[in-house]
């Protein structure tokens, strides 16, 4: 009786969908000639707009990010390079670097650029599955051993550093984001939607944010060691 129930309910669902999608058609064909020409007309100059508009503000996108990487002094990347992530993955090809770019900030070699990832890739890294976002990579001056914060707030690792009030306190206020430390190399992410553009102030915020971790985990040129 249920399963009837659920069908004649589906049925009106679909009926009354079809009903909604179909009503533009049944006005427009009911609509004078010319009234129908000139409402089609104004579907296919509104389209062609918007794809200009979009086109337009996608290049403005890109020179602002061009610009930006002049005036920082950044350098490109191949974006086929090793990773410090890509040993962590189950499928190395889960996570795609899309354009990168890598300068010397405070005496730390740091690389930022734009990436996309699969299914649950970054196992925490960010909120939610599949998407794209920004990624920022800090090369440590000495080595370190595996540690890391995940969410919701998951610690990997046992170094002591990860002991550190400030850093759970930044990381709670939402002013760290999560991230990996390994060997040499600390890493983060952080997504953005998918119909968002990446503009030059997505990079900055990450770098910031990422350089604020390794100060509180005390892993910088100041640091003795990381060990």
């Amino acid at each position: 009786m249920k399963n009837a129930r659920d069908l004649a309910l589906g049925f009106v669902i679909f009926s009354a969908l079809c009903c909604i999608l179909a009503l533009p058609r049944v006005v427009l064909l009911a609509l004078p000639r010319p009234v129908q020409a000139a409402v089609a007309l104004g579907v296919v100059v509104w389209f062609f707009a918007w794809v200009g508009v979009r086109r337009k503000r996608d290049a403005q996108a890109l020179d602002r990010i061009a610009a930006w990487v002049t005036d920082g002094g950044w350098t490109a990347v191949p974006t086929n390079r090793s990773w410090p992530w890509t040993s962590l993955l189950r499928d190395p090809g889960s996570v795609v670097v899309k354009r990168a770019w890598q300068s010397i900030i405070d005496d730390l070699l740091i690389t930022v650029g734009e990436v996309e990832w699969a299914d649950n890739a970054l196992d925490g890294a960010v909120v939610g599955w599949a998407g794209k976002g920004v990624f920022v990579e800090i090369q440590l001056p000495v080595g370190t051993e595996p540690m890391g914060i995940r969410r919701p707030h998951r610690t990997i690792g046992a170094s002591h550093r990860l002991d550190r009030p400030e850093l759970h306190d930044a990381y709670e206020n939402g002013e760290i984001p999560p991230f990996t430390a390994r060997d040499r190399f600390l890493f983060t992410f952080e997504a953005v939607k998918r119909d968002d553009r990446m503009v030059p102030e997505l990079f900055d915020r990450l770098i910031e944010r990422t350089r604020r971790i390794v100060r509180l985990l005390d892993l910088g040129p100041d640091a003795e060691s990381a060990r």
